[in-house]
């Protein structure tokens, strides 16, 4: 397949916005490329004065100038401003198909070459000019060839979206498995003998303050493992050494509750139990909580994780620079109700059918992604 710099398919674009104003703001973003700024950061990030802010025309290229080597690049989908992080470009129409080369730019082919494009002292914090993007060489078969390329992979593509849609719901499951047989948490004084989480606990303990880096025999989880919805996440893991007297002290077992006590205002308090029988190291931003039955750690998680337990959080939160902490004491005063035991019996064995399911679409979703990776890497040696 022929091969040609990028230069020779784009120009630069984006100019200042001066009183062009009245327009959306976004944010491009690895994932999902050009995304509603507000929507995004649930929050305004942006500046309120925006006419130094570029202007993009619906099909514009934009990348940000330090993060395009996580794939931060998209194409606008509307008439817009952007940040001045952000650099725009527009194609020739005529020789590269759109579609094509943002699947292309997103890819492990094109993205292992972006590290060697910047400019800074700083990993992952180096500057990439239009200029020196630029040199990148394009696999360019012809127009029709590029269009036919593009509709497999977005085929493909949509499969993975629609498992990742499917996984979003079955986060929201638990929640209504909890809303359904406990009912609202303000009327639970009136159903139930009222408790506090450390009554429950039969201990709490914090993490190691070692530091954990690349090597080291215990993966170790950190704030950043703990997701929003209330799972472990072990995409991304450091490791350290313990000795032999601090294994029981700073690892998990099945069954324990991970308490995230510093983080920003919005995540602190998060919590999830560890479902893995094989142990994990905890850092000392979680705190690990151990009752006496996996049942009791499931109802106390997908309760921080609720409406009036995240409300609950934010009340104890106490803000500093850049971050807020609950303290393990704190937590452990946190009013819940008592169920009996046979009903949290029945809440934890709905949530194992449910996870039985996420785990099988989750592997299908795993299946998908090896195929896509397969049929992108193909596509871009003239072989799909």
């Amino acid at each position: 397949m022929n091969s040609v710099e990028l230069g020779e398919l784009i120009h630069s674009a984006g100019r200042r916005a001066g009183n062009e104003t009245a327009l959306p703001i976004y944010s491009v973003t690895k994932h999902a490329g050009f995304v509603p700024s507000l929507e995004y950061f649930k929050k305004q990030v942006f500046s309120r004065d925006v006419e130094g802010y570029k202007l993009v025309e619906r099909g514009d290229f934009a990348y940000a100038t330090i993060h395009l080597d996580e794939g931060s690049i998209g194409i606008a989908p509307e008439r817009a401003l952007i940040s001045p992080m952000y650099t725009v470009f527009r194609v020739d129409e005529t020789r590269v198909e759109p579609g094509y080369l943002i699947r292309f730019l997103k890819s492990p082919r094109a993205l292992a070459q972006y590290a060697r494009l910047g400019k800074g002292a700083i990993h992952r914090r180096k500057s990439i000019s239009l200029e020196a993007l630029g040199r990148v060489p394009v696999p360019l078969p012809p127009i029709d060839e590029q269009r036919r390329i593009t509709a497999i992979l977005d085929r493909a593509d949509a499969i993975r979206a629609k498992r990742r849609e499917v996984l979003a719901q079955l986060d929201l499951l638990a929640q209504s498995i909890f809303n359904d047989m406990f009912g609202s948490p303000s009327e639970w004084p009136s159903r139930w003998s009222m408790t506090t989480i450390g009554e429950l606990a039969r201990s709490v303990d914090y993490g190691t303050s070692a530091k954990a880096g690349e090597n080291g025999e215990w993966p170790v989880l950190r704030m950043g493992n703990i997701t929003d919805a209330g799972r472990i996440d072990l995409s991304d893991l450091k490791y350290l050494d313990l000795t032999s007297a601090d294994v029981p002290k700073y690892t998990t077992r099945r069954g324990d509750l991970l308490f995230n006590r510093t983080n920003s205002v919005e995540k602190v308090g998060k919590a999830a139990v560890v479902r893995t029988e094989a142990p994990l190291a905890l850092a000392g931003y979680l705190v690990r909580v151990r009752f006496d039955d996996l049942a009791t750690a499931e109802f106390v998680s997908t309760y921080l994780a609720s409406v009036h337990g995240r409300a609950v959080r934010r009340r104890l939160a106490k803000a500093a620079v850049n971050q807020a902490n609950i303290s393990a004491s704190e937590m452990k005063r946190i009013p819940i109700a008592n169920p009996p035991a046979d009903e949290l019996r029945s809440y934890s064995y709905r949530l194992a059918r449910a996870e039985s399911h996420r785990g099988a679409v989750e592997r299908a979703l795993l299946a998908d992604d090896e195929l896509f990776a397969s049929l992108q890497a193909r596509a871009f040696r003239g072989e799909l």
